[in-house]
């Protein structure tokens, strides 16, 4: 059986990030990610993304590489790198400060749209809210 690894960054969008542009990212995302078996979840913040992504070892270290050589992200800085036995997220979400109402007429990205409760230590938020800088 495969190993299951946790990895978590953040990242700024390398141009504004525009509403419909949020959208085409996180529906387009949610489709890679389910063909990939990958769960976790993307908070936009702040012109800031965070993410965690939880999945096989070999397909996360690839979309890992991926993203580092992606040109709409500027500043990624990785957060931390674990391996982890079982997942913390059951699918792959997105975390998006804003008004739900937005989303209601576009059911094949509200799915993807949910509460998450994250530990309020988690490294993520530390790192969107600047606390986890050294």
């Amino acid at each position: 059986m495969w190993k299951l690894i946790e990895l978590t960054y953040v990242s700024e969008p390398a141009q504004g990030m525009s509403f419909l542009g949020l959208m085409r990212l996180l529906y387009h995302s949610y489709l890679r990610n389910l063909r990939l078996e990958i769960t976790g979840a993307l908070i936009f913040e702040n012109n800031q993304f965070g993410q965690v992504i939880e999945g096989p070892e070999d397909v996360i270290e690839l979309m890992w590489e991926k993203i580092q050589q992606d040109n709409r992200h500027k500043n990624i800085r990785l957060i931390e790198r674990k391996q982890i036995s079982s997942r913390s997220f059951q699918k792959w979400t997105m975390v998006f400060q804003g008004d739900k109402e937005l989303f209601k007429g576009l059911p094949e990205v509200s799915g993807a749209i949910e509460e998450v409760d994250f530990p309020v230590d988690h490294p993520l938020l530390l790192a969107l809210r600047g606390e986890g800088k050294n």
